[in-house]
């Protein structure tokens, strides 16, 4: 694996300062937008530190946090010379490692307001105009207006779970067989029948077998859905049903209102996920 990717949460860590002050990445987010650098080695990232410390659009609304690997010695004689003015983590690398999944190098990991990755984009040669590009996808982010929300459903949003390669994947592995109509669970004694209701629902199914679209859907649950889960809910997902790949028609497919767990077989149920495949290529769809 390659280390973290966007879609992926930065994990929180404690590596200490060059002064030896153990530092907590999650108490320096304090909920202005931050990137985080990865350097390199003390010894070789003057340059990139240099780059780092000079003007750039949007660092004044951003929280740039630099990564070096070395010990704390080893990094305060840098820090002193340059003060860059914003803070300078140590690594042994053991985290450098966990990130990047292969040797230091120069990167930048670019984080939502949720601190999960959105982009990560490893530098060139030039380390001024890639610090620039860094700073400028912050600064052609929308700023969104303020609004008041007279309701609040218990909804997770998590963007990024599935990259659109692997979506388009999904996609056409739907298309190959192209589903069969879905059915709705009646319940006689204790046994639930399958059947289509085209007064319920209207769409078409297929099922996740074992494979290696299962395990890439479920190690994408496990990385980027179940610890929001957990830190939204404090509820600790241990099961799930089978995956399905559903397809509902332009004009032609729905589902009506329904519950989830309403039911002896489906009372266990706590989540309902839906991962949108093809987002951008359709109208409408709103939550409601």
């Amino acid at each position: 694996m390659a280390g973290l990717m966007p879609g992926d949460r930065i994990p929180d860590f404690a590596r200490p300062d060059p002064a030896g002050k153990p530092i907590n990445f999650y108490d320096l987010h304090l909920g202005q937008p931050m990137a985080l650098f990865v350097l390199g080695r003390a010894a070789g990232a003057r340059p990139a530190l240099t780059a780092l410390a000079g003007p750039g659009i949007a660092w004044d609304e951003v929280t740039r946090v630099a990564l070096v690997l070395g010990s704390p010695a080893e990094c305060a004689a840098l820090t002193q010379e340059l003060n860059p003015g914003f803070p300078v983590i140590t690594d042994d690398g053991a985290l450098t490692q966990h990130l990047l999944g292969g040797p230091a190098a120069v990167t930048a990991f670019v984080l939502d307001d949720n601190l999960r990755i959105t982009d990560r984009l490893a530098a060139g040669a030039d380390l001024k105009t890639f610090m620039g590009q860094v700073a400028g996808l912050y600064a052609a982010r929308p700023k969104r207006a303020a609004h008041v929300s007279t309701q609040q459903a218990p909804v997770l949003f998590i963007p990024r779970v599935l990259d659109a390669e692997f979506c388009t994947g999904l996609i056409a592995h739907f298309e190959e067989t192209g589903g069969t109509p879905s059915g709705v669970a009646y319940v006689q004694g204790d046994t639930a029948n399958w059947k289509p209701d085209p007064s319920v629902k209207m769409r078409r199914d297929i099922y996740l077998s074992d494979g290696p679209w299962l395990e890439r859907v479920k190690d994408a649950l496990v990385r980027r859905v179940l610890p929001e889960i957990q830190r939204c809910f404090n509820f600790q997902v241990t099961q799930h049903e089978v995956f399905k790949v559903i397809r509902y028609d332009a004009g032609a497919g729905y589902f009506r209102p329904h519950r989830d767990n309403e039911s002896r077989d489906t009372q266990h149920r706590r989540f309902a996920m839906t991962l949108n495949l093809n987002t951008g290529d359709y109208q409408g769809g709103q939550l409601r």
